[in-house]
């Protein structure tokens, strides 16, 4: 690359040796080698995340949300993976579908395969009382959330290790037309008590969103034919840091086709991942500071 100059995005240095801004990041922690995205991580105690940790990172994720949506004008989408449902999640998820309204799509790390069907043998082989990992045979399956609630919604889901979020333009697509509906009229007609009509047409139109095709059409064009990927609405990628280290520049370039900016939970790195082809570095500085002058001190050995 590097990505484009502008509106913030990244541009080669004049400088020769970066900046050391690692007490003012901290937790944060900047892979400086990179040239063409920011890439930053926080570490965790473990997966899932203990409670003081994971308060904190609630906090510091609604903050810089906040920011992103008033500083770029970024809509956030939350993703959470089929497999962290079992055996904590479940109960809560199914309790909260009604308001969170989940669509499920694929998960997929760069170039991964999809688990292949099970076959007469390895029944045979469990029957036999050979043990298996029943994870190996179902693809990484993820849910969108389409009625937004980023909150509650990390509040309950967040430090399990399948969180995903992708900060992306608003789609004009996804703006329901305002009902021309006095508030009296709300008050005459039953379906306004009975029903939260404005939320119903909200997540009618946010089925509309570009993302799902544009997703599909770059991660998953290799999958049209497979049956289990028929029929669902999206493809997300899953990264890790090694994936922005190793990956083929053409592959890399595709991620931010997509976003602007992603948040993921990633066990295999022990933490959690943020990557942006925007230049955050003095918001990400700015929200520590202000964090710390909230005796909001990030407990690293929670």
């Amino acid at each position: 690359m590097p990505l484009e100059d502008g509106e913030g995005r990244l541009r080669k240095s004049d400088r020769l040796t970066p900046i050391d801004r690692k007490q003012d990041l901290y937790p944060l922690r900047r892979a400086y080698e990179l040239d063409w995205c920011f890439l930053y991580w926080i570490p965790v105690a473990s997966f899932p995340v203990p409670l003081a940790q994971r308060q904190w990172l609630i906090a510091f994720l609604e903050r810089i949300t906040g920011v992103i949506a008033h500083q770029f004008d970024l809509r956030s989408e939350i993703f959470l993976q089929y497999k962290v449902l079992y055996p904590n999640l479940m109960k809560t998820f199914v309790s909260s579908a009604v308001e969170f309204g989940p669509l499920p799509g694929l998960g997929r790390k760069p170039g991964a395969k999809l688990p292949q069907p099970i076959t007469e043998a390895d029944i045979q082989d469990m029957m036999d009382g050979k043990k298996y990992d029943f994870s190996e045979w179902v693809a990484d399956y993820s849910y969108w959330f389409v009625n937004k609630s980023t909150k509650k919604q990390r509040e309950l889901f967040l430090g399990y290790g399948g969180m995903t979020t992708i900060f992306l333009k608003p789609d004009p697509k996804t703006t329901p037309p305002a009902l021309p509906v006095t508030p009296g009229m709300r008050k005459h007609f039953t379906v306004f008590q009975t029903f939260d009509v404005d939320a119903l047409i909200a997540h009618t139109f946010a089925l509309k969103d570009g993302f799902q095709e544009k997703s599909k059409s770059l991660f998953g064009g290799d999958l049209t034919q497979e049956p289990q990927v028929q029929g669902l609405r999206f493809v997300l990628p899953l990264l890790g840091t090694q994936d922005f280290f190793g990956q083929p520049l053409e592959e890399k370039e595709k991620w931010f086709q997509l976003f602007d900016i992603y948040i993921n939970e990633s066990p295999a790195d022990k933490g959690i991942l943020l990557a942006s082809k925007l230049d955050l570095e003095h918001h990400f500085i700015d929200i520590m500071k202000q964090m710390m002058e909230e005796d909001m001190k990030y407990p690293e050995r929670a």
